[in-house]
């Protein structure tokens, strides 16, 4: 289910925010500079539209053999709902180590994860020792909360909640795709053929339903507009 795979992006570097304009000194009072054209990447933006979560690693070191960061910790079903909250980014050691964010706290080991709080003022790595499922999917919730009005696991709980909707609903449609089948090769009567209409309908009701409910958790609203924190 494509809820269910993490949409990688692949950057050289992480966009880094801009910085509010500075006070300018005029002798008689300090006063900000001139805000620039609406648009440009020095508009004044503190915060980004959502959290990083980078991924480091040297793929053809673990070419071929079991790796436990692909395997046990981005096959969590938590991990790759709760991704979507942020941007998700695959990085080279070698362009982790230049990007002027990472470079200093963004770790040294392979593989490793770098979260990075929207507004980037928080940046974590977890590596070695600490890159463990428990810790990963913790210091995702802690990010993403800092964030979203939203609470990641309260949100991947319900979400998945809606999955399984999903496929219980994709069972019954199997089932009563089979029966129709079975019923229209001996002969299908009028009765039949209503009952088959009946649930079929009330399939689709609920699909309708589970598909409202899940673009409604997927409508995460953040604490505070980037704009509005630029004029603040």
């Amino acid at each position: 289910m494509a809820e269910l795979t993490i949409q990688w992006e692949t950057l050289s570097s992480i966009p880094q925010v801009a910085k509010k304009a500075p006070a300018v000194t005029t002798g008689e009072a300090s006063t900000p500079a001139p805000a620039e054209d609406e648009g440009t990447t020095a508009s004044a933006i503190t915060s980004t539209d959502k959290p990083y979560l980078i991924y480091v690693a040297d793929t053809a070191a673990v070419d071929g053999k079991f790796d436990p960061v692909e395997k046990v910790i981005l096959e969590d079903d938590r991990v790759r709902l709760g991704a979507k909250a942020f941007h998700a980014v695959r990085m080279s050691p070698d362009d982790a180590k230049a990007d002027p964010l990472l470079a200093d706290k963004g770790g040294k080991e392979l593989p490793r994860f770098i979260f990075v709080t929207a507004d980037q003022k928080t940046v974590k790595a977890l590596e070695g020792g600490s890159l463990k499922l428990g810790e990963v999917w913790s210091t995702m919730k802690a990010t993403s909360n800092k964030h979203y009005k939203q609470d990641l696991d309260a949100l991947v709980k319900d979400l998945k909640a809606v999955l399984n909707e999903f496929d219980k609903l994709a069972k019954e449609l199997t089932v009563l795709e089979e029966k129709e089948k079975r019923l229209t090769d001996k002969g299908l009567s009028e009765a039949d053929k209503k009952d088959i209409e009946a649930k079929r309908a009330d399939i689709d009701a609920r699909q309708k339903k589970a598909e409202a409910q899940k673009d409604k958790l997927w409508d995460l609203k953040p604490k505070a507009d980037p704009k509005a924190l630029a004029k603040a």
